[in-house]
């Protein structure tokens, strides 16, 4: 007997009821390795103090000299962010079997904020901090706190990626400015400068061997900084430079009040339901002497 020709015609197709998500960052990188804080008003005001000094006494029973103590202000000013979806009244029944996204958008709602949390953090780090009685005088991160594209240790200056000899040099920054050796040095980067360190490492099997279980994921630590790893990193396209961060954690506060998701049927949209997820944040670089920028070309 022969086979019946037009079966295969009526082969059916099977559909996934669930949703997954495409690749993104989920988590927060950066959220627990920077000083967080809560801001009730408009804005709030850091006040600090600037290092003092002993004078020798000279004589028994002298006057009192009284010396002056420099004071500064630091000001963070929380913003509102929100993200918004929108499904239909009939979305539900013509779905069918496939169920409605409503824990999934709320899941990506969720990654969205710890994104944005490590964006707001990112732009503080090199961004402009807002000082003085009032906060209104612009802060930049610099010169001194910044480690070039182009710098090498000894020879002609050349464009380079995430060196050793970068990473020393952003120690030495932070070492000179008497940054507290017990605070968690941390170094923000992207994979590119992961692969950059195995690559200036092949030379020297001892750094190579840390960089490629730093890279594996086996060990998150190298030369005294704590990795994480983020593709939020500014990157200018026209030259290829992305601005990689080291800091410690005192160095940057993070004004958040956390994320709240609300679920509504809209009477204005045909009851529709709303799925909406609401954050205020706000941060801001304490001080310049605590973080550094090293620049690093991404160019093929």
């Amino acid at each position: 007997m022969s086979a019946l020709t037009q079966i295969p015609e009526h082969y059916t197709t099977q559909f996934d009821t669930n949703w997954k998500h495409l690749v993104q960052q989920k988590n927060s990188k950066l959220r627990e390795y920077v000083t967080l804080d809560q801001v009730q008003g408009k804005e709030k005001s850091y006040n600090q103090l600037a290092e003092s000094s002993m004078q020798l006494i000279t004589s028994r029973s002298g006057e009192t000299r009284i010396t002056d103590q420099a004071t500064a202000k630091r000001w963070v000013r929380p913003k509102g962010y929100d993200t918004a979806k929108l499904f239909d009244e009939f979305d539900e029944q013509l779905l069918g079997e496939v169920v409605l996204p409503t824990s999934p958008v709320v899941q990506s709602h969720a990654a969205a904020y710890a994104r944005t949390c490590d964006s707001i953090i990112i732009d503080a780090l090199g961004g402009t901090a807002y000082t003085g009685e009032s906060g209104t005088t612009a802060t930049s991160l610099p010169g001194t706190q910044k480690v070039a594209v182009n710098y090498v240790e000894s020879g002609a200056a050349a464009n380079s990626g995430l060196t050793i000899a970068k990473l020393r040099a952003a120690k030495f920054i932070l070492d000179s400015n008497d940054v507290d050796e017990e605070e968690e040095r941390i170094i923000v980067v992207s994979a590119k400068q992961l692969q950059d360190l195995l690559r200036t490492t092949e030379i020297t099997s001892a750094d190579f061997n840390s960089v490629k279980a730093l890279v594996d994921g086996s060990v998150n630590t190298f030369m005294g900084f704590r990795f994480r790893r983020t593709q939020l990193l500014p990157l200018v396209s026209a030259t290829d430079v992305r601005s990689v961060y080291v800091y410690v954690k005192s160095g940057v506060v993070l004004a958040e009040r956390g994320l709240k998701t609300h679920l509504d049927i809209r009477t204005d949209l045909s009851h529709s339901l709303q799925i909406r997820s609401v954050a205020n944040l706000g941060a801001t670089r304490m001080e310049e002497k605590k973080v550094v920028e090293i620049a690093c070309d991404e160019s093929p």
